[in-house]
């Protein structure tokens, strides 16, 4: 055999190595692990509240783990409020509102590793809804870098409607005030989209435009009818009908995704929370899946110290290290 087969032979075996190789090397991004209190995959850690013993209950947190593969700014980095309080799911069933995770539940809660996802189903009235929280690609082919964020009726009458509001705090790092924009252009003031609603949302940290957040609408099945822009205050006081004035600056912002009420028989809400990957250096990527979290719901003075030493050790985003003040403390 002359040198030129060999050589070609040999460079065909390194082009399937390598393919096989960068394979592997998604799939191992994307396994999830749980442990305590969180799900992680190379990319994003999901936190739930899981004792229903707390107000929060199934709300949920997402941090970065490493983040982007092609920087490390946004490793460790929280990517919604740093507790379960600022973030709900509004349902609206058949003209009632009511709060996801104040209803019965019909199942225990529980994370999955296998599918990356954390489930749990309760009842209001006689209509049960599904809260489903699933790793799953968005903008980039083979990264599973965004939470699926679904609410499913799976148990309703043929007249019955449900609605779905989801209330999302972004937060990263220490930032509240993130810079929010829609197809590229920056939304200072608050702002409702009612018609043509957007696609794409984004949240920038003001001092460093390498650590972003993104909103993605699940265009495959129901469109949401609004995306409101909002400060968190307007949008957390009012459950359902999102409020806004667009001569406000947005000083804490946040995002309400919203669905008109429909009829509910089989009928799936769908939305996604997360970051994305313009380019995977698959050498950035580990590969490996690691879990952390304590309890996050700890709101003794003991609790919170530990939670913040722990903090500083682990560099995990989802901890009570404060708490927007609560409107029923007032």
């Amino acid at each position: 055999m002359n040198k030129r087969r060999l050589a070609a032979i040999a460079a065909a075996a390194v082009s399937v190595s390598t393919a096989v190789s960068g394979i592997a090397v998604y799939a191992k991004a994307n396994d999830a692990a749980m442990k305590n209190a969180s799900l992680e995959n190379d990319y994003i850690r999901l936190t739930v509240e899981q004792d229903s013993d707390q107000s929060e209950y199934l709300r949920f947190c997402l941090d970065t783990n490493n983040g982007q593969t092609s920087t490390k700014d946004d490793d460790q980095k929280n990517l919604t409020y740093k507790n379960f309080y600022s973030g709900y799911t509004t349902l609206n069933i058949n003209g009632e509102n009511y709060i996801y995770g104040e209803g019965t539940d019909t199942r225990e809660p529980a994370y999955d590793a296998s599918t990356g996802s954390h489930t749990s189903s309760q009842k209001f009235g006689d209509v049960e809804i599904q809260q489903t929280l699933t790793f799953a690609e968005g903008f980039t082919k083979g990264c599973n870098d965004m939470l699926r964020i679904s609410y499913k009726v799976i148990g309703a009458a043929e007249d019955d409607s449900v609605g779905v509001r989801i209330l999302i705090d972004p937060m990263i790092e220490n930032d509240d005030a993130l810079k929010l924009s829609v197809n590229n252009i920056s939304v200072g003031n608050e702002t409702a989209f009612n018609e043509s609603v957007p696609d794409v949302w984004k949240a920038d940290v003001r001092a460093d435009k390498n650590i972003s957040a993104y909103g993605k609408n699940n265009v495959a099945s129901l469109k949401p009818d609004s995306l409101t822009l909002a400060n968190w205050n307007d949008l957390y006081d009012d459950e359902w009908n999102t409020s806004y004035d667009t001569e406000r600056a947005i000083s804490d912002s946040a995002v309400a995704v919203k669905w008109e009420p429909v009829k509910a028989v089989d009928t799936e809400f769908v939305s996604y929370y997360g970051i994305k990957n313009d380019a995977i250096k698959k050498e950035d990527v580990t590969g490996k899946t690691k879990v952390s979290s304590p309890k996050t719901s700890t709101t003794s003075a003991l609790g919170i110290t530990a939670l913040f030493a722990a903090s500083v050790i682990s560099a995990a985003g989802c901890y009570v290290l404060g708490r927007k003040e609560k409107k029923e403390d007032e």
